[in-house]
């Protein structure tokens, strides 16, 4: 219709949809760049044609509340700017890259943005760095920091505001997490880290506290975690079968009495007379017995 007509412009609206894809919006995005390509189309038959590829607007519309919605008043200063400069086709949108950038890259690289989104990544904390850093902590500081390194990224990947918000023990299905988001939140951790991590690690570990674990192993092995105790795990896990071989024996048997000699020098040595009131050159076999729970947990 305006092919013999002298226009001093022709704009199509289109999308940001059609220049970098949307999930699940794959006939939208196709539409929009089927206007994109119209206005090629005329420039190679020499007419006039700008494509703005649009994103979110503020106020009215289909992106109204979007928190990334530009206004109005902006975006019609961009599309005059865009005439100015007799732009063929072009994508004007509010964009935050850090963000961005994780979701558009979560299911392969983007050849479009390669060079574009490495300068609004944040910088990664170098492999050994962290792992000394985690090394220089109590097991407990550092099974709190790593899980506080995931519920980090889970927010980010979740839209959370806070990362308090995220409960440790939900599973990633339970609060929505989908293979896209899987794969993003992968890719938040490999960064965050700078380790890889594979697309089905919140489906091998399901929930935050799980995932956490996996990770701070991945830096600081559990073998490491007992040397740094100094052996206390080990005397726990003797302990324990301690406590099973106690509970077949009566203080009254042979046996019995001789374990509770042991128990006295045993507690002796720990200084347990000093906590209770039990005299312990003078405590009957099953006093022994009942002061060995109290001192160790032991019943």
């Amino acid at each position: 219709m305006t092919r013999d007509t002298d226009l001093d412009a022709f704009v199509l609206f289109s999308s940001a949809a059609g220049t970098v894809g949307n999930a699940g919006q794959g006939s939208y995005a196709a539409a929009n760049a089927v206007l994109d390509g119209l206005a090629w189309r005329r420039r190679a038959e020499g007419l006039v044609a700008t494509s703005v590829a649009w994103g979110a607007w503020a106020d009215s519309g289909m992106g109204a509340g979007h928190a990334r919605a530009m206004a109005p008043r902006l975006a019609l200063a961009a599309l005059q700017r865009a005439l100015d400069d007799d732009e063929t086709a072009l994508m004007i949108a509010d964009i935050d890259w850090e963000h961005f950038g994780s979701r558009f890259t979560a299911v392969r690289p983007s050849p479009l943005l390669s060079e574009l989104l490495p300068r609004f990544s944040a910088p990664m904390e170098p492999v050994e760095a962290l792992a000394t850093r985690l090394r220089g902590m109590s097991r407990i500081e550092r099974d709190r920091a790593v899980l506080e390194l995931v519920r980090a990224q889970v927010a980010a990947v979740l839209g959370l505001a806070k990362p308090a918000s995220v409960d440790p023990s939900r599973t990633f299905q339970e609060v929505g997490f989908d293979s896209l988001t899987a794969v993003e939140l992968r890719n938040r951790l490999a960064t965050a880290t700078g380790v890889p991590f594979p697309g089905s690690v919140i489906f091998d570990y399901p929930t935050p506290a799980a995932l956490a674990d996996h990770v701070r192993a991945r830096f600081v092995p559990d073998k490491d975690d007992d040397e740094d105790e100094g052996g206390a795990a080990s005397v726990l896990d003797e302990l324990t079968r301690l406590e099973a071989v106690l509970s077949d024996l009566s203080p009254s048997d042979v046996a019995g009495a001789e374990v509770a000699a042991k128990i006295k020098s045993l507690l002796s040595h720990w200084g347990a007379a000093t906590n209770s009131d039990i005299d312990m050159d003078s405590a009957t076999d099953e006093e022994m017995f009942d002061l060995l729970g109290k001192e160790f947990g032991i019943s």
